[in-house]
């Protein structure tokens, strides 16, 4: 969060003003430092900053009591971002010359990058004193209260500073983030929707996406991410909202080329992994997330979310010993929720279990998995209706989910629902023609039905699965079609 204020903040107008101004600030100008610090101005313009220093550390051998010499030890500090030195020298400047127009805002955003937030609000409030109604002062300020998560006061800054100057695109900016947190969406809207307009960068580009994903308007948070993206290739989180949306389309293709170009741009990282371990387990692709959540440990053996994720695996395989170890402090959590909900489901405590998969629905509504696990639950309760009624959820949410679609069908074989078995186990076969398995299961259901209605069309299509099962390397149900072709012979010599 501090490296993005610090990003965000970098183009106020007066982060790199003043230095032509040191005549008209001086209160001493008979001081012998002047001279210095004159020099040391023209070095900085021209971001000199290791003469500077040394040139205005000379002058304080002459003077100890020029604030101006520690003010611009200060700016060069900034400039080179050691904050802490910044803060330091505009300490020392304020001291001795406490009405400054500039110093004071410059020592509360040092502050703030140095995460000195309660003495940051002290600089901007004596800030305020002395240059009441500047924008910029507000927008610091603001800066503060949302690193301290208290979004209303943040919020009530920015929109200050917006009013004092409707040109401050980033208090706009910041104001709709915070709105974004306290969930007044429609103002955050209008703000961000100002400002993709007229000022199109990558920041307002980026949260206008992330405020169409919470919107769950994929296809304008992907435009937007991609927009972002397109000014700077390499805005990381841009990618994690384009992975999101892929993952909640069910679109792996996509998703795919979307991380592996992450990769390519050397963005790989913990986060990367972990963001692209969850996309994965939305398509519920437990293998392929586990690899990427170890990747996210490879880079950061303490993240803690890439923890919890391979907890949730774990718990899919019967090994609940992370699950165990991590449940307590992280409840909230939607992994933690749904293998907790898996747990109870093989020990056997399937109320427990329905209570706990649906409380991670509620967490979150994209975690699909949970919807397949609820469908196992009422398996085992004998509640053919909610079995039904979740792997329809399942399916509605991702059409062509080809696990789900096989076990679907098992179940409807298994309470006799041939026809609908047939509808289901069809729609797999188009996603995979040669898979041995569903090949063994659309037999089975055409059997069955031609069983029931003789016809010598559906008789062949049956035995022509057969055939392809067969050739695929497995096929289960011999006598069955040995049946069929006796059949057919038997209506072929009617003709």
């Amino acid at each position: 969060m501090l490296k993005k204020l610090k990003q965000i903040y970098q183009n106020i107008r007066h982060l790199n003003s003043s230095v032509d101004n040191y005549k008209d600030e001086s209160i001493i100008q008979s001081l012998p430092s002047v001279a210095y610090v004159n020099k040391a101005i023209k070095l900085i313009k021209n971001k000199k900053y290791d003469e500077a220093q040394e040139i205005l550390e000379s002058a304080l051998d002459i003077s100890s009591q020029d604030s101006l010499v520690y003010k611009y030890l200060g700016k060069i500090a900034e400039y080179k971002k050691d904050f802490k030195k910044a803060v330091e020298n505009y300490e020392i400047s304020s001291k001795l010359n406490d009405q400054d127009k500039e110093i004071w805002l410059r020592l509360g955003m040092c502050r703030l990058y140095s995460n000195m937030l309660d003495e940051a609000i002290e600089a901007f409030t004596k800030a305020d004193k002395i240059i009441p109604l500047n924008t910029d002062v507000y927008t610091g300020w603001g800066m503060v209260f949302m690193k301290q998560k208290k979004y209303a006061l943040a919020r009530d800054k920015f929109n200050y500073a917006c009013k004092i100057s409707k040109y401050n695109y980033t208090a706009i900016l910041l104001s709709a983030v915070m709105e974004m947190r306290l969930q007044d969406y429609n103002s955050a809207e209008e703000k961000l929707n100002f400002l993709v307009k007229v000022a199109p960068n990558e920041s307002s580009f980026y949260e206008y996406s992330r405020l169409k994903l919470i919107q769950n308007k994929f296809e304008e948070a992907e435009k937007y991410a991609l927009k972002a993206i397109n000014i700077n290739k390499l805005l990381l989180p841009a990618y994690f909202i384009l992975g999101e949306v892929y993952s909640v389309k069910k679109d792996i293709v996509k998703l795919e080329q979307t991380f592996n170009s992450a990769v390519e741009l050397g963005l790989d990282s913990d986060l990367l992994y972990f963001e692209w371990g969850k996309a994965y387990i939305r398509f519920i692709e437990f293998a392929k997330a586990r690899e990427q959540f170890e990747k996210c440990l490879s880079k950061n053996f303490n993240n803690q979310d890439a923890r919890i994720g391979l907890a949730l695996i774990n718990a899919y395989e019967g090994d609940f010993i992370l699950l165990d170890d991590m449940a307590e402090k992280n409840m909230q959590n939607v992994y933690i929720q749904e293998g907790l909900g898996v747990k109870y489901l093989k020990e056997g405590k399937y109320d427990d279990a329905v209570e706990m998969l649906k409380k991670a629905l509620k967490t979150d509504k994209n975690q699909i998995s949970s919807y397949y696990a609820l469908a196992l639950v009422y398996m085992k309760k004998d509640d053919n209706y909610k079995v039904r009624e979740y792997f329809d959820k399942l399916l509605e949410r991702y059409p062509n989910y080809l696990s789900g679609l096989i076990e679907y069908t098992k179940w409807l074989i298994n309470v006799s629902d041939f026809e609908e078995a047939q509808r289901k186990i069809n729609r797999a076969e188009k996603l995979d023609k040669n898979n041995v398995e569903i090949l063994n299961l659309l037999f089975l259901t055409q059997y069955t039905l031609v069983k029931k209605n003789i016809c010598e069309y559906n008789i062949k299509e049956a035995i022509s699965v057969a055939d392809k099962a067969s050739g695929s390397g497995r096929f289960d149900y011999g006598p069955q079609r040995q049946e069929l072709e006796q059949i057919l012979k038997d209506l072929q010599g009617k003709d």
